[in-house]
């Protein structure tokens, strides 16, 4: 479980660096916005796998 989380938090780092490197909300609006819905997405992925996880 804890592997998928690493994952998950890497996948979104890698998506939050990419979206701030290439200036996307300025190139790109359209992509942007896609992107940074995954970013959410991943977030409540992770925050839900991390509550998950701390449960006996």
């Amino acid at each position: 479980m804890d592997y998928a989380i690493d994952m998950l938090e890497t996948h979104k780092k890698n998506l939050e660096k990419h979206v701030k490197k290439t200036n996307l909300m300025k190139t790109d609006m359209r992509e942007a916005s896609q992107k940074l819905h995954r970013i959410t997405e991943l977030k409540k992925a992770i925050k839900t796998l991390k509550s998950k996880n701390r449960k006996p």
